[in-house]
């Protein structure tokens, strides 16, 4: 004779996860996540250094653009004590803010890399008419942003083509 358990069928066995079964599954997902969250903070740090990079490239790239099409000077001022550069038509002193606010790097990125990490005279970038960059016997000005982690990339900018390359230092 079968006794029937309630909510069950005859003949029928329960399926499911025991405690334990969900205990050893819960742990093991946890020491991988633990093994695997410092590779990941590394990786996401190095992505936030990068972003920032290539994003100040594509504004320097944007104002030569800007300075060709509309026949005029378009700068870049920066700040590198505050992390900050703002854009302008025409130059810093005198000219126009595109903008209400300067862009700023984001947390934990800064202007870095070495002496001078900000190697523009007067720490201005002013694109001409001819998309040339700044009136100097130089032939390349760069810009180093990194973080704490001493991840560090360069921005060339050479100042007879405008050409940006963004290159990872360490």
């Amino acid at each position: 004779m079968m006794i029937k358990r309630r909510g069950m069928v005859a003949g029928s066995r329960e399926v499911g996860f025991s405690l334990i079964e969900v205990t050893v599954v819960v742990a093991l997902i946890g020491l991988i996540a633990a093994v695997g969250l410092p590779t990941m903070q590394e990786w996401l740090d190095r992505y936030t250094v990068r972003t920032a990079a290539e994003e100040l490239a594509s504004l320097i790239q944007l104002q030569r653009m800007r300075a060709v099409s509309q026949n005029t000077d378009f700068s870049i001022d920066f700040d590198a004590s505050a992390g900050t550069y703002t854009l302008y038509q025409g130059d810093a002193a005198t000219g126009t803010a595109l903008e209400q606010q300067a862009h700023t790097l984001p947390n934990g990125v800064v202007f870095s890399g070495n002496a001078d990490p900000v190697n523009v005279p007067g720490d201005e970038m002013i694109f001409h008419a001819d998309g040339s960059l700044n009136n100097s016997t130089a032939t390349t000005d760069t810009v180093h942003i990194g973080n704490s982690l001493g991840v560090v990339f360069r921005l060339s900018i050479n100042r007879s083509t405008g050409r940006v390359q963004v290159q990872q230092l360490s």
